[in-house]
């Protein structure tokens, strides 16, 4: 490729966005120097004139440094060295110089040049190209049994994958301290999963020295049953004694047919491996049987005696099993025969149980045995000061002592930036908090971090579109920041349109309050055109398409969910598929999603349709979104038109959807406000309807 001109160069940068943070912080210090020196608009223009001068020059050398870069990955892959070591000097200033070195000495790993991978290695030590190559010299070691040379290079703090620290206690058992190897192997050992095969020598080596003890042999049978692995458990099995591969088989049983527990007789024994038996029984039943197994329970926990951890998490199960059967009789009578048992999961399904059954007292009791710090969190201040209200409305009475507790509720609610805190506004009349602040982080603090070689090294891989690298390259350099520092990234990421990690740097950072970087308005031409074509005259609106595309990528432009969803929208190939050709939209494969321009387009396309077919609902519409219009419907038809909004959302029976549904309504509001407009969060039709 060939410069061609200077405005070609300037069009490559300024599209891939390949100027750097000083480049851009500059133009505003020489206007200002500009407006100082008192010449007035002639001063201003020469000032503006030498930035686009400087501009074109650092587009130019960009542009000319990313040809030499595609010609050294030429000059690795033909293995022309002459040609590579003179566009290794012309690159030296280059970010991703590392890289190249990294191509190059990867590209000849198996010749070992320890020369140059130890000069690697000093020279990025605790960087991330630095830890890749460590891993891939490791990869490469272990797979050739150089394990004298392995432990050199291994650094047992940093190094988690299990492949590499099964090749570091096999060459630590052979080469080093026998008396540390073995600790390290029992624990590799002592899972309830297969391990790679990596690990085999180390593990053999270990048992021809009398490492497994039946203690240990047992141990492992038991988290393989637990973790439902029993051919692994059958094969740990054979390596027992003829009388425990009985209790063995037994325990295998069991968890087959946890029925056979409820033979008291038969299982009640001083050998503690029969409580482990009867352990995995009783969570088996419980998932069968909640009923059988909190029966069970009275009878064993009497005869095992359970310590509290143990008491704690069996109940903890248990109860949620009760939750997930709809059984509300039988978790309260669990609740009242375990005194002092506590569950915050089961409470709070307590409460969700009350309120789809509009019983309103047992809403406000269950809330009250929340702990403190959960009873002032604003989804219970809203909910409580509701049962209040209800009652008061219900009794036909008046009681001003209640009355105002409900009020003071919902005022403390109301001063949050959240779902419940709008709720709580729009129900005392209220308008929305936004509490809307800029990070605290000053322009210098901002172009330190943006100076950082980590961080320019993420801009250039991410300016080629090299996003995987460019995400590792990120989480790397962002991993050991401050707080402060982290804020700084954020504006980072935000100046270079990288969206979902400046919302992930303030986040980390933990400061919520600056609106921009959390709520950034992405892609906002696109958003505009769609929502003026698609849901004209409807109730999609740009909030709402801003609001879904936050909540389900963070507006990363190539994100993919283990489900195979794409995009900023996140939408599945099949449904991007029918909603192209309802809708007449160009797709030819999955990979147009990761197109801004398809995946707004097709996303606001399938959010209208699901708009259109729950009456321009927007929550409806979102829980669709997230769970499937199907599921959506047979919800509706489980509630019979019987409940309020706010009532329905919180008792939608999947914790994802419910939590989804909220962070759009309350996202749609406070993008309005981003956008220097004014929304509530229900509209009308919304708010009025019964579900």
């Amino acid at each position: 490729m060939s410069i061609g001109s200077k405005g070609l160069a300037i069009f490559l940068a300024t599209t891939l966005g390949t100027l750097s943070w000083n480049t851009v912080s500059q133009a505003a210090p020489l206007l200002a120097d500009a407006r100082g020196m008192g010449t007035g608009p002639k001063s201003a223009a020469r000032a503006v004139k030498a930035q686009e001068s400087q501009t074109v020059k650092e587009a130019e050398k960009i542009v000319a440094q990313r040809e030499k870069l595609q010609q050294a990955r030429m000059a690795i892959a033909t293995n022309d060295r002459s040609e590579l070591q003179k566009l290794e000097r012309e690159l030296k200033d280059y970010p991703l110089l590392p890289y190249i070195e990294y191509w190059d000495i990867t590209k000849r790993l198996s010749r070992l040049p320890f020369n140059e991978i130890d000069g690697f290695l000093d020279k990025y030590h605790g960087t991330a190209i630095g830890d890749w190559m460590r891993v891939r010299l490791l990869r490469e070691l272990g797979s050739r049994k150089r394990f004298r040379d392995y432990l050199k290079y291994f650094d047992p703090e940093t190094i988690t994958r299990t492949q590499l620290r099964c090749y570091y206690v096999d060459a630590l058992s052979r080469h080093g301290d026998k008396k540390e190897a073995y600790p390290l192997i029992e624990k590799l050992w002592t899972v309830g999963a297969s391990q790679p095969k990596e690990c085999d020598p180390a593990f053999a080596r270990w048992m021809a020295d009398g490492g497994l003890t039946p203690e240990i042999a047992w141990r492992r049978h038991f988290l393989s049953v637990s973790a439902g692995n029993l051919d692994l458990a059958g094969y740990i099995a054979r390596k027992m004694s003829k009388p425990a591969a009985r209790r063995a088989a037994l325990m295998r049983s069991v968890y087959r047919d946890p029925d056979q527990i409820l033979d008291y007789n038969r299982f009640v024994k001083k050998d503690p491996e029969y409580r482990d038996i009867v352990g995995i029984g009783l969570y088996r039943l419980a998932s069968q049987d909640p009923d059988k197994a909190a029966a069970a329970w009275q009878r064993y926990s009497a005869s095992f005696l359970y310590d509290d951890e143990e008491r704690e998490d069996f109940l903890r199960h248990l109860a949620l099993r009760f939750a997930w059967k709809d059984d509300k009789k039988g978790l309260q009578a669990l609740m009242k025969q375990n005194e002092g048992f506590f569950d915050l999961r089961t409470s709070e399904w307590l409460i969700r149980q009350s309120l789809r059954e509009m019983d309103w007292a047992q809403v406000e009791f269950w809330i009250d045995q929340l702990p403190e710090d959960e009873r002032n969190l604003d989804r219970w201040l809203y909910w409580k000061a509701r049962a209040i209200q209800e009652q008061i409305a219900a009794s036909g009475k008046k009681d001003s002592a209640r009355t105002e507790l409900a009020t003071r509720l919902l005022q403390k609610a109301a001063a949050e930036r959240s779902y419940y805190g709008f709720l709580a506004s729009d129900t005392i009349g209220k308008d929305y908090s936004f509490v809307d602040r800029p990070a605290p982080v000053t322009p210098e603090q901002v172009n330190e971090v943006a100076a950082r070689a980590d961080m320019q090294r993420t801009r250039e891989l991410q300016a080629i579109g090299e996003f995987y690298h460019a995400r590792r390259e990120w989480n790397y350099a962002t991993d050991s920041m401050t707080p402060r520092e982290l804020m700084a990234a954020g504006k980072v990421a935000s100046a270079w349109g990288w969206h979902h990690k400046s919302i992930q740097s303030i986040l980390a950072a933990d400061y919520l309050d600056d609106l921009e970087l959390r709520f950034p308005l992405a892609f906002p031409d696109i958003v505009e055109e769609m929502a003026d074509k698609v849901g004209k005259n409807k109730a999609l609106d740009p909030y709402l398409i801003f609001a879904v595309a936050r909540q389900e990528s963070h507006f990363s432009h190539d994100a993919k969910s283990g489900a195979g969803a794409m995009g900023l929208m996140q939408l599945l190939p099949s449904t991007a598929r029918a909603t192209a050709r309802k809708a007449g939209v160009p797709y030819r494969r999955s990979w147009d999603l990761l197109k801004p321009s398809t995946n707004i387009n097709l996303g606001a396309f399938y959010l209208n349709s699901l708009l259109d077919r729950f009456d321009d609902n927007r929550f409806l519409a979102a829980a669709a979104y997230n769970a499937g219009p199907t599921r959506v419907s047979r919800w509706l038809k489980d509630t019979g038109s019987k409940l309020p909004f706010d009532v329905w959302i919180e008792t939608i029976p999947y914790s994802e959807t419910r939590k989804y549904v909220q962070n759009v309504l309350y996202y749609s509001v406070v993008y309005a406000y981003r956008t220097g407009n004014k929304a509530t969060l229900l509209r009308d039709n919304e708010a009025r309807k019964k579900l």
